[in-house]
């Protein structure tokens, strides 16, 4: 079968109404929030313009063409929209939910089972290695729709992987600390950085369709999965390394403006000269242990009185 011209648009019903549902979803609970008298946020309303314009790249324009045709590489591209920026982007523009409707019981059971830190994390890689299994993936280049299908699910897998991270809406507290979060993100880079050096380092191609492929930008196939294992390996750690940042500075920090110490302004009692004195506003928390001064009381020295004699 001939594919389509690289430059064409991707049209599939599954990504148009993937990218339709999502954005009535973030549309939803703007218009439920708005309707309780908050007012809208510019940050969450830039968050959701940010993701739906990334998606819409990734399942309509003339990268998923080429992704889905042609070439490797432009697949692990448009999988890293799907899977690194899109879904932290889409969750952190939901709004509280607020007195709404609760769900049935068992759908709340089963979100947060999904939504577990470990569940989540195996879940997401059982997903994407599962669909890059040869047979598998192979069968997805042959049928356009299969591979839409892989898409959705992989955007879905994502937003449940994402969920203890970003912990939307700020309805609910995430179920891990600041450093279990980066844990979390660590050894989530593991599996794809070892299937990167798997696709960088190998002597065959994977997979018999982009090796049939028309050749896109002068590339062989080799070349092709090459720079796809660097793609895994390298560019879809960004957003892992944006939220880990992000973590990182939370946890050096937490408190924010917080942390603010009232002064009354009075004179200083000469006895307390060596008593800590307010940590700085901003100051980050391990600062302020150090400036804390000691916890335990250092043990009295036993002195000896000497007698002098002459």
């Amino acid at each position: 079968m001939t594919p389509p011209a690289a430059t064409a648009l991707t049209l599939s019903p599954i990504l148009l109404g993937t990218l339709v549902t999502s954005a009535a979803v973030v549309a939803q609970r703007q218009l439920a929030s708005r309707s309780r008298g908050l007012p809208a946020s510019p940050l969450r309303l830039g968050y959701a313009g940010i993701g739906l314009l990334l998606l819409a790249v990734a399942f309509v324009s003339p990268l998923a063409t080429v992704a889905a045709h042609y070439l490797l590489a432009a697949h692990l591209v448009q999988v890293t929209m799907v899977m690194g920026f899109a879904p932290p982007l889409l969750l952190l523009a939901l709004p509280p939910r607020g007195d709404q409707p609760r769900l049935p019981a068992w759908i709340r059971r089963v979100g947060t089972g999904l939504v577990y830190p470990g569940v989540a994390i195996v879940l997401v890689n059982l997903v994407f290695f599962g669909w890059h299994a040869p047979v598998i993936y192979q069968a997805c280049l042959d049928h356009e729709e299969l591979y839409s299908v892989q898409q959705a699910s992989l955007l879905g897998v994502s937003l449940i992987f994402w969920w203890p991270i970003v912990a939307p809406g700020g309805s609910g507290r995430s179920s891990m600390t600041s450093l279990m979060k980066l844990g979390y993100i660590l050894l989530a880079t593991i599996p794809q950085t070892f299937a990167g050096l798997v696709f960088a380092l190998a002597h065959h191609p994977f997979y018999a369709g982009y090796a049939k492929a028309p050749r896109a930008l002068g590339m062989d196939p080799m070349t092709d999965q090459q720079v796809a294992g660097a793609c895994m390996a390298l560019i879809s750690k960004l957003a892992l390394f944006a939220a880990f940042s992000v973590v990182f500075w939370h946890l050096l920090d937490p408190h924010g403006a917080d942390g603010d110490t009232g002064d009354d302004g009075g004179p200083p009692d000469d006895h307390d000269d060596d008593a800590p004195q307010p940590v700085r506003p901003r100051a980050p928390a391990w600062l302020a242990m150090l400036e804390r001064g000691p916890v335990i009381d250092e043990p009295a020295i036993a002195r000896r009185d000497r007698v002098l004699t002459p």
